[in-house]
């Protein structure tokens, strides 16, 4: 029986039919990677329980995986942006054997990426929208990311022997980190316009701090939106060398600079800012790293000011979590210092800053993600002008790098 992934909308118990979904009417829907069978006699067998889908969930989607990756590494999608090819003129074209071409472009076709008609493959409407260099829709670069993030997975099984992480951010080449940022400036424009709507920039604010953002894109929307509004981006040193071509890109000019830095020692000043955004990196701190910066962010906060973080968020359990969010749990645990952490943790470091949290957002263009939103209030306190290194829970857990920012692969 023939058997296709795909990705829909779920509760754990979502089914797709043909074109058609089944799914509960309540509880938190979040997005899952699903075998969909493709006949009667097939949606009966998986509701019998009698699809193999360990099979399917490690063979099927690891040899799928690892085939859009290849091809678009080769760059077959683009040899085939021109209209359909036959096998033999695609490998011409990508500079690969041709009688291993046609077997990648075959299970590309399998899977919906292709089109094949008459001896010659082209281009399915996911392929053209998403994995073309010159799409505004483009994730090439996320993609080509994950063959990066493939080498940390296969660690896996040491991280779960001994609990220690792969620390990404440790030995990454002048390359690596040039495609680092790539793959996070290309994975942000799927929430961006999103996050721009709903984050609430104060009125006649004019400072804002982007923690973690090396890319720029975030900084570079918001500014757009807020014509009065001038971004500083601390990231580490790496992160804002590899990431500042895109950044010039964006003719932004003086409105959105660098400050390189470490986000757990740099001093962020007292009311210098309006808007303090982090942006998937609160995953690479600890609990005691994270709440510590977050007092250190109230102090650096105007009266008024706000605090966003946008997450992957970690559900308040396992059962609640879906594929994605749990998934996405266990790659940053394995990646970094801690994993994904939940609306109320967030809000409660908030809260103990002196902050005051908002109700939580969940992202509709970013499934498992989020914002926590607070903001400190225009009543002056005198709990913002201590030291916050004061603070018996500044010397806990304390992390000693920056992660630049990240998304869910």
């Amino acid at each position: 029986m023939d058997r296709k992934f795909s990705a829909f909308p779920s509760n754990n118990h979502t089914l797709a039919f043909h074109d058609h979904e089944i799914a509960p009417q309540h509880g938190t829907s979040t997005m899952k990677l699903s075998a969909v069978p493709e006949n009667a006699l097939e949606w009966l067998a998986r509701a019998a329980g009698a699809v193999p889908t360990p099979i399917l969930d490690t063979l099927i989607a690891l040899l799928l995986a690892r085939s859009v990756m290849v091809a678009t590494r080769l760059d077959i999608f683009e040899a085939l942006a021109g209209g359909p090819l036959p096998p033999d003129e695609v490998a011409a074209r990508c500079g690969t054997d041709p009688s291993a071409t046609a077997k990648l472009l075959s299970a590309l076709a399998g899977a919906d990426y292709l089109t094949y008609d008459a001896g010659r493959y082209g281009l399915a409407p996911v392929a053209r929208k998403w994995l073309l260099k010159d799409s505004p829709h483009s994730l090439r670069d996320a993609i080509l990311l994950q063959l990066l993030d493939a080498r940390f997975i296969e660690h896996l099984d040491d991280f779960v022997r001994s609990g220690e992480p792969v620390h990404m951010h440790e030995g990454l080449t002048t390359d690596e980190w040039a495609l680092y940022m790539r793959g996070m400036r290309s994975g942000a424009t799927l929430a961006a316009s999103e996050l721009v709507r709903r984050v609430p920039v104060p009125s006649g604010a004019r400072a804002m701090l982007d923690i973690g953002g090396a890319h720029g894109y975030y900084s570079v929307a918001l500014c757009r939106r807020h014509l009065d509004l001038r971004s500083t981006i601390l990231d580490l040193p790496e992160a804002c060398a590899a990431a500042a071509p895109l950044l010039a890109a964006e003719g932004m000019g003086d409105r959105v600079v660098y400050q390189p830095g470490n986000a757990l020692t740099t001093d962020l000043g007292v009311e210098t800012y309006d808007l303090v955004l982090i942006a998937n990196l609160a995953h690479h701190f600890s609990a005691g790293a994270n709440r510590a910066l977050v007092r250190r962010i109230a102090r650096a906060l105007r009266p008024g000011g706000a605090l966003v973080f946008a997450e992957v968020m970690r559900p308040r359990t396992p059962g609640d979590a879906g594929q994605a969010g749990a998934l996405a749990d266990l790659y940053f645990a394995l990646t970094s210092e801690s994993g994904a952490w939940s609306f109320e943790e967030m809000a409660a470091w908030q809260r103990e800053a002196g902050l005051i949290p908002r109700k939580p957002m969940r992202l509709l263009t970013a499934p498992g993600g989020g914002l926590q939103i607070a903001t400190r209030p225009r009543v002056r306190s005198t709990r913002f002008t201590t030291d916050p290194m004061a603070h018996p829970s500044a010397h806990r857990d304390r992390d000693t790098h920056l992660a630049s920012s990240l998304t869910p692969t």
